[in-house]
This record gives C-alpha cells, structure tokens and sequence, in this order.
C-alpha cells in the first residue's frame, strides 16, 4: 500500500511535466509564427487597376493589357499570378488568357490581339500576397 501512495503522485507530477512542456514549446513555435504573419503581410486588400492601349481597339490590332496591382498605396512587385482572359459577350467559344509580365512599380503587362469584332469582357486574374481579384471592363473591338 506505502508503494502505490507513492507512485501516484509520482507519476502525476511526470504526467503534468510533460504536458507542461509539450504545451510551452507549442506555444512558442506558434507565436514565432504569427510574428513573421503580421511582419509580411498587410490585410489591407490588394487593389488592381485595369488598362489596355490604345484605348480603341480595331480587329487585329496588337493590344498591350495592363494591371497595376498596389497593397496600401504601394507597388506589388511580387504578385505570384496575373492573367488576362479575353471572352467574347457573342461567343462563348472565343476567349483567349495571356500571362502578365512585371515591368516595373505594380505594373504587369501582356499582349494579344483580337481577331473579330464586338463586345468582350476583359478580367484580370490577380492573385498576390494571399488574396486574389478579379476585377473586369467591357472592350468593344470595331472593325
């Protein structure tokens, strides 16, 4: 009976050690890691800007797309994806997406040209710094 009295609170206060230290270690590894969150990355939205030139555009006319993408009024340089997609309003099947390139302060570009005339949505794929968006403009191509 002398030997299980003494075990028991043995073995309780190596149980409360090691949960203990399994819990302290865990919460500095999480802290660690929200610090480097906040320090990177602002969850203020990223905002993009939608652009093409010329601003009239004729059947196969070369056309340079642009996005400016900024995050609290600041160039995004890093933005991991920026796609254009070019869709007709008459056609379904006409669509065609270009790859943006960074050229400098925010600004991604690519080009293409549009082979018929009429409406078309334009929409910028943007996904940068955790968030993506999808903002879009109408684009009527003349003959």
């Amino acid at each position: 009976m002398k030997i299980s009295r003494t075990i028991v609170p043995l073995l309780l206060g190596a149980t409360l050690l090691v949960l203990g230290g399994c819990s302290s270690d865990q919460t500095k590894h999480s802290g660690v890691h929200n610090m480097n969150m906040n320090m990177d990355m602002s969850m203020e939205p990223i905002k993009v800007e939608l652009h093409w030139s010329p601003e009239e555009v004729v059947v196969n006319q070369k056309v340079t797309f642009e996005a400016v993408v900024t995050q609290d009024a600041l160039a995004v340089d890093d933005a991991k994806e920026v796609l254009f997609e070019i869709a007709s309003k008459d056609d379904s099947e006409q669509k065609i997406e270009l790859k943006g390139k960074l050229v400098g302060d925010g600004i991604y570009q690519a080009e293409g040209t549009l082979e018929k005339e009429g409406q078309y949505i334009v929409t910028s794929h943007v996904t940068a710094r955790t968030q993506h968006s999808m903002p879009n403009k109408e684009l009527s191509v003349k003959p």
